[in-house]
């Protein structure tokens, strides 16, 4: 279901729907992306997932007045079972479409976020839809939804928590829309399971944070002395090396590193396609762990 946010809120981008509008929007899209990569042939997952998101609720309180709306009014599967067209309310679309609010936040925050951070918030977002306010792992079930559960130096706790869990804990966390907390269960002086505590934000209330997180970091979170104070003007971000060292390689170069490193990855029963960046960022990373070690191409 997850996936299938994405795609519709990625068509209403390509269609340049703007964020407030009066009327409900027809969408058409192809099933084959709204099943995702591992979806079913025959769209039976697919009616199940779109079924489920005409039940997705929105509601909340802003300046004073509540509201509450649906993501999706209705649904048709047309073309043989090769096209979706969906009906979204107004609400539904601001939901989606606005860049400063909530849904759509959650939409791409798998996208925006990197590695483990990125990981951790599909499987809480994933568990948030069940209703749920906390959501307990073994500590093995954790280390295969995370991805590390074939990596020997994460099989002691203190290490899968400090270089997996507390990073992507305080990636989610600063990420501004759901504060998460995280308690590991004993098992006398073992720990065996991770409970996880949650607290999603109303969307209109997560859309200051959805601006300082697009704000440079040095000027994230300061205040200006006065209303009308002119805007803080920070220095531009100097390239990333990762992504200065990718675009220096040629296609052929990008694709091998990209089939080396992996162009997807899993999170739970999903399998995600990654950014072109996350690629960057992740054969920037094995590239300089060869130079360490001196080990060649």
């Amino acid at each position: 279901m997850v996936s299938a946010i994405w795609e519709l809120a990625s068509a209403l981008d390509a269609a340049r729907i703007p964020a407030e509008v009066d009327n409900s929007v027809w969408l058409e899209v192809p099933s084959r992306l709204l099943r995702g990569e591992d979806g079913r042939d025959d769209n039976i997952w697919l009616r199940e997932c779109l079924t489920r998101l005409t039940g997705v609720q929105l509601s909340g309180e802003w300046r004073g007045d509540p509201w509450g709306a649906v993501l999706l009014a209705e649904w048709k599967i047309t073309q043989g079972g090769s096209m979706v067209r969906a009906l979204i309310p107004p609400a539904g679309i601001h939901a989606l479409r606005s860049p400063q609010n909530f849904a759509k936040i959650e939409a791409r925050a798998a996208h925006s976020l990197t590695g483990h951070g990125r990981q951790l918030y599909v499987l809480l977002a994933d568990k948030k839809r069940l209703g749920r306010p906390y959501w307990t792992f073994t500590v093995d079930e954790l280390r295969s939804l995370m991805g590390v559960a074939d990596k020997k130096s994460y099989e002691r706790w203190n290490n899968f928590r400090q270089w997996v869990l507390d990073p992507a804990l305080v990636a989610v966390n600063d990420y501004g829309t759901v504060e998460v907390s995280m308690t590991p269960e004993k098992r006398g002086r073992s720990v065996h399971a991770v409970t996880f505590r949650w607290h999603w934000k109303d969307p209109h209330n997560a859309a200051e944070m959805a601006a300082e997180n697009e704000r440079h970091k040095s000027a994230r979170r300061r205040q200006q002395d006065t209303d009308d104070a002119p805007p803080l003007i920070v220095a531009e971000p100097k390239a990333e090396p990762a992504l200065e060292w990718w675009h220096g390689l040629t296609q052929t170069e990008r694709a091998t590193w990209a089939d080396q490193v992996g162009r997807t990855f899993k999170a739970g029963a999903l399998t995600v396609p990654r950014r072109e960046t996350d690629l960057a960022r992740a054969a920037f990373s094995a590239h300089e762990q060869r130079v360490l070690s001196g080990t060649p191409k």
